[in-house]
């Protein structure tokens, strides 16, 4: 029952804390099955939940942010599971399951591992560690850069390119239906631009209390975006961060509360007008 129960609070806030050294390895597939389910719903935007309760599912099911998360959970696991299959040989159920439980972890930044899939070759570790940078739905419990603020930069991106190939044409991106006011267009852009940057920042800095490439990167990625494991042998699913030196530590606590706080909070803070008024 205490398993269970904490659990069932990390699942549901995509904390990711296990009591256990294995994390979800420790169990029975049953509940990792169950935990799957449960982190893509708390990855889902909390406001459709409470529409539902009208007693319609319309809100959920006609949310283009939620069918974008969705196809891009499917696309990923779809091309990760057909890899373990090619070059591994995965055919079991088990085996399947490690590769959703897994992806669905790091995607929705829950931080949960089932198996080490530093094991499964170059091209699932890359991909992975750009998951990580995914994350869920705006309004979720789910952090990282989130899905919505990808579709905002698409639609940006595909009104630049057709303006490229019609200079005369006038074209706004719009965000279901509707064009997307400037203002909110500029935010998003400065947070992913502030996010590449304090990423590069965290991680130099990890370099130079020591840590070798992997361990900073996948370090300040982890932590920036609440992912929780990086990768390597030091931090990856089969490591943990105690054994990473005093300075690393305060620089990752930095990181995650920075990355929890949506990075624009904090530098606000640190401006001089803040102060001013």
């Amino acid at each position: 029952a205490f398993d269970a129960t904490v659990h069932a609070m990390t699942t549901i806030a995509t904390g990711g804390f296990a009591n256990y050294d294995a994390s979800f390895a420790a169990f029975e597939g049953a509940s990792a099955s169950v935990a799957i389910v449960f982190m893509i719903l708390a990855a889902l935007p909390f406001v459709r939940f409470v529409q539902m309760t009208a007693g319609t599912a319309r809100p959920l099911l006609h949310d283009s942010q939620i069918r974008f998360f969705l196809k891009t959970t499917v696309f990923i696991i779809a091309g990760l599971t057909a890899w373990r299959v090619i070059h591994d040989g995965v055919t079991t159920v088990a085996g399947v399951r490690d590769v959703v439980f897994n992806v669905v972890s790091i995607l929705t930044g829950t931080g949960y591992a089932s198996s080490d899939y530093m094991l499964w070759g170059g091209l699932p570790v890359t991909v992975l560690f750009f998951v990580g940078l995914i994350g869920g739905c705006a309004g979720s419990t789910s952090c990282s850069i989130k899905v919505f603020r990808y579709q905002l930069l698409f639609a940006s991106i595909k009104a630049q390119l057709r303006k490229i190939h019609s200079p005369n044409g006038m074209f706004t991106p719009r965000y279901d239906g509707r064009s997307i006011d400037e203002d909110i267009l500029n935010s998003v852009m400065s947070f992913f631009v502030f996010f590449i940057v304090t990423l590069g920042v965290v991680a130099v800095l990890l370099g130079l209390t020591g840590l070798d490439f992997i361990t900073s990167l996948s370090g300040a990625s982890a932590a920036l975006a609440n992912i929780g494991p990086g990768l390597g042998d030091h931090i990856g699913p089969a490591g943990n961060f105690a054994g990473l030196n005093d300075g690393a530590k305060w620089l990752l606590a930095a990181a995650m509360l920075i990355g929890r706080l949506e990075l624009m909070v904090v530098y606000a803070i640190l401006t001089v007008k803040f102060w001013q008024v």
